[in-house]
């Protein structure tokens, strides 16, 4: 595996966390009857959350500082 792909790897597997991470929190609001903060929660993440739908067009992007800095 390239560096690259390694890279494209950890990234995807942070975002799965943060997700799983933005679930657990809203479903703990969501318990504690804190409707207006889940759905506070809910929303900042809703296009993460359609990352993985079909006509979904929205792409996470990311950028190295050292690549930036080269130029």
């Amino acid at each position: 595996m390239t560096n690259l792909q390694q890279e494209q790897e950890s990234v995807s597997s942070q975002v799965d966390v943060i997700m799983k991470n933005r679930e657990r929190r809203f479903k703990f609001l969501m318990n504690k009857d804190r409707t207006l903060d889940a759905i506070a929660v809910g929303e900042e993440f809703m296009e993460w959350m359609m990352l993985d739908q079909e006509d979904c067009t929205e792409e996470i992007l990311y950028f190295r500082i050292e690549d930036l800095q080269q130029v």
